[in-house]
């Protein structure tokens, strides 16, 4: 038994670490295929980053959300991480059933670590396994944030971990039947029930149970790492490891959300120049390649935890779009092309498959063998909250906006509702295309005065504050009534203010979120500048 434990073990640890060495290799090489950001855009504050990543993961900020699946996962990660000196000792316990690790194998403190953390692993992943399987059955089909995930690699990680806990504990029952444990100690305070149970085999029968529980620890553990190796688009169990980076490379250094203003569209690691384009600049995303080697890291670490589909808005009123199956279509589109983007110019080698895929369109129908449908990609609204509950920080909006601009700025494919939104903003300056001289009409329906800049007013001197009214607030009944309220709420504190004068402009959030990045900075530019304009040359 110990010869067979022994051969076996050292046989897989040997298969699994030069798998395992080429598969960390491959991703580093995938990582590069994307495109460069701004000098410093993910690096800046380092020690701010690392103080956020500290949070999210000790804190598991995003998973606590989720109540026990929180404490669940605390474990099962910590787990992870901490009980990596288990496989030291099960190495040596293949050569000498009754072996310990030097210093710490004595350590009581270590000793009580290491049987409570293992059991909580246990714990949290029956825990886990528990809520997933009532989940699909109670909530079948798309109601159920498992929906769409792949399966067999969520049961083959759950049933790994769950094997090499269960081994930990029975390795430490059986340590405290060879080392005599015949009272209840410390160092045994939950192994003790499993040492009572061994007590009474012969020596040469433990040595037995020690060789064979060490080589399936040893075992799973390896087959897991050879199958990962395998398998680098396996984002359930690559997460492990990916998720730290992904969250220090976080947009907001201080751990802020990665939403609010979108980031400006950039080409060559350099924001787009609008008003001198160069001829090479890439407007949006066509291609995978595209992407940045962030949003590349994104896909890879999505977890298909599904929270980000459990709350998207599209997807809970029957739309096709699901921010989870969205980031894994395009993962798994990413790590199949990726062998037709590494060869370059020698494709001989490439295999079939990396061809087939390099074919593909991006955005494209089911009939045109695209990766994203655009039923998808439209059917966005932009709220981020997929953004919101991600536990490993992807930012699934500012991937699906680069997309949509390249549709809406090179392709000119969109749909024809926003086309008809566009030409008003283009043409009018709001989106329901109503005349300019209609901003200022809810002005009249209060009963009092409202300054109105290069009207009523020639500077801003005794103006405390400008009042942006908005599109929506000066054109649309409903706003209207949030606008006056307002305006009256401003008159009775006293407070000074006035309005623009009715030439600005849409603030193109809609335009942008759509895809149009030209058309918003047009928009922006020109409400920076209306104030200026208003008032002749008087700085505002």
């Amino acid at each position: 038994m110990q010869l067979a434990a022994i051969i076996v073990s050292l046989v897989l640890t040997a298969i699994a670490i030069a798998l395992f060495s080429r598969a960390v290799m491959e991703i580093v090489r995938f990582l590069r295929i994307g495109q460069s950001l701004p000098a410093g855009a993910r690096t800046d504050d380092p020690t701010a980053r690392s103080i956020t990543l500290t949070k999210e993961f000790l804190g598991h900020t995003r998973m606590n959300r989720w109540g026990i699946v929180g404490v669940a996962h605390w474990f099962v990660a910590i787990g992870f991480l901490t009980l990596g000196l288990t496989i030291v000792q099960a190495y040596g316990q293949l050569f000498e059933a009754d072996w310990t690790l030097p210093v710490l194998g004595g350590f009581v403190p270590y000793e009580m670590y290491i049987e409570f953390i293992a059991a909580m692993t246990v714990l949290g992943i029956v825990t886990l396994i528990t809520i997933r399987q009532l989940s699909v059955p109670r909530r079948p089909g798309r109601k159920s944030r498992f929906a769409g995930s792949t399966t067999w690699q969520a049961y083959f990680v759950e049933i790994v971990i769950l094997t090499i806990g269960a081994a930990i504990m029975v390795l430490r029952g059986l340590e405290g039947a060879l080392h005599h444990v015949d009272h209840y100690e410390p160092a045994y305070f939950l192994s003790y029930p499993l040492v009572l149970a061994f007590d009474g085999l012969s020596t040469d029968t433990l040595h037995t149970l020690v060789y064979l529980v060490a080589m399936i620890k040893l075992g799973t553990t390896m087959i897991w790492a050879i199958t990962v190796a395998l398998n680098t688009d396996m984002g359930v169990a690559w997460h492990r490891f990916l998720a730290f980076p992904n969250i220090w490379l976080k947009r907001n250094a201080s751990g802020g959300t990665s939403l609010g203003p979108l980031l400006p569209m950039t080409s060559g690691g350099k924001p787009v120049d609008f008003e001198d384009p160069g001829e090479e600049d890439q407007f949006g995303v066509s291609q995978v390649e595209h992407f940045s080697w962030k949003g590349l890291l994104d896909f890879s670490t999505c977890t298909e935890c599904g929270r980000c589909q459990s709350q998207c808005p599209a997807w809970n009123t029957g739309k096709p779009l699901s921010p989870k199956l969205l980031i894994m279509s395009l993962r798994d589109h990413a790590h199949a092309k990726a062998p037709y983007l590494l060869a370059g110019q020698n494709t001989d080698t490439t295999p079939a498959t990396a061809l087939t895929e390099a074919q593909r369109p991006l955005i494209g129908t089911a009939e045109e063998h695209g990766v994203i449908d655009p039923d998808v990609l439209w059917s966005c609204t932009t709220c981020g909250a997929c953004v919101e509950q991600c536990p490993v920080d992807i930012e699934h909006v500012d991937h699906i906006v680069d997309m949509r601009r390249y549709q809406v700025m090179i392709e000119s494919a969109f749909p024809s509702e926003a086309g008809t939104m566009l030409k008003n903003l283009e043409r009018k300056g709001n989106p329901w295309g109503l005349a300019k001289k209609k901003r200022l009409e809810w002005v009249s329906e209060v009963g009092f005065d409202v300054p109105v800049v290069g009207k009523d007013i020639d500077d801003l001197t005794g103006i405390d504050y400008l009042y942006w009214v908005g599109c929506a607030g000066a054109l649309e009944d409903r706003a209207k009534k949030t606008t006056k309220a307002f305006a009256e709420l401003l008159h009775i504190a006293g407070v000074s203010f006035a309005i623009m004068g009715g030439d600005e402009s849409c603030t193109g959030d809609s335009a942008r979120r759509l895809g149009n990045e030209f058309l918003f900075q047009q928009l922006r530019q020109n409400n920076v500048e209306m104030p200026v304009t208003a008032l002749g040359d008087t700085p505002a």
